[in-house]
């Protein structure tokens, strides 16, 4: 009876540690899986880190001082043509780029240089995009300032032509064969100019600044050409040669019909073989 009674007690004892050891297990995975979760928190905050360290401008890496480079360099030498060609320009209108226009632009594109022959590439970089932005304001002011002042030009040869061809047909003979070769001699220029007008007026609209400005400087010297040629006498023809000195290149200060400027593309005027 004794030995009965033990042993339900002894099963009883079993089934308490079982079911202990049981309990146990179950609770260990699920600290298991909180420190596996620690290192995978810790992973990202690391890898968050990283990618802010990257991703800063405190750090540059090969690549980007690679790419700086070539883009530094290749607006050096953008960004320092149309400075020259800006200054170019404000010699001939001052109104269209002035001096101070011209030592801000300077100063900028000077600081940059410096920069890249220090190789610090990535900062020359940026100033030189920023003296691009700023280069693109002059030149869009310069554009429509010459596109106005070759628009009024043009506009008054072309009347000065009508004029002289009203004219011709109540004056004397002479004078009206005089007028009337003056209005054919010059009547192919004054549309070369217009043409230039109108290729300037098309690139400015597209923001292509450097190409419409070659294109209103050709149209500037075409009224310049027609405004002398046109005049009523000497004294207004010497008038606007002293007015518009600095445009006017020294050899057309003689009277030498063969070297007037001619536009880019334009049908120049068939010139004699030498000796005839």
């Amino acid at each position: 009876m004794q030995k009965t009674a033990v042993i339900p007690t002894i099963l009883i004892g079993v089934f308490v540690a079982l079911s202990g050891v049981s309990a146990q297990d179950s609770v260990k995975p699920k600290s298991g899986a909180a420190s596996a979760k620690k290192p995978a928190a810790a992973a990202e905050g690391k890898g968050e880190t990283t990618s802010g360290d990257k991703g800063g401008a405190r750090e540059s890496t090969y690549l980007d001082v690679v790419h700086a480079r070539e883009k530094a360099l290749r607006l050096k030498d953008d960004n320092m043509r149309d400075i020259q060609l800006l200054n170019a320009l404000g010699a001939v209108l001052p109104e269209a780029f002035d001096k101070s226009e011209s030592e801000k632009l300077s100063g900028e594109y000077k600081e940059a240089s410096k920069l890249i022959y220090r190789m610090e590439y990535v900062n020359a970089e940026r100033i030189l995009r920023e003296n691009r932005e700023n280069i693109g304001k002059a030149m869009g002011k310069a554009s429509e300032i010459f596109r106005k002042k070759t628009t009024e030009m043009l506009n008054q040869s072309a009347d000065r032509m009508a004029d002289l061809d009203m004219a011709a047909g109540t004056a004397g003979t002479q004078d009206a064969i005089r007028m009337q070769g003056l209005v054919q001699k010059n009547q192919h220029r004054l549309s070369v100019g217009y043409q230039q007008l109108t290729l300037a007026s098309n690139a400015e609209k597209h923001r292509r600044y450097a190409e419409a400005l070659s294109h209103y400087r050709l149209a500037r010297l075409h009224s310049l050409y027609l405004m002398i040629e046109l005049a009523k006498d000497d004294a207004e023809r010497n008038k606007l040669r002293n007015e518009y000195r600095n445009e006017l290149d020294e050899k057309y200060f003689k009277k030498e019909e063969k070297k007037e400027p001619t536009a880019a593309g334009a049908a120049a005027p068939d010139k004699k073989p030498a000796g005839k």
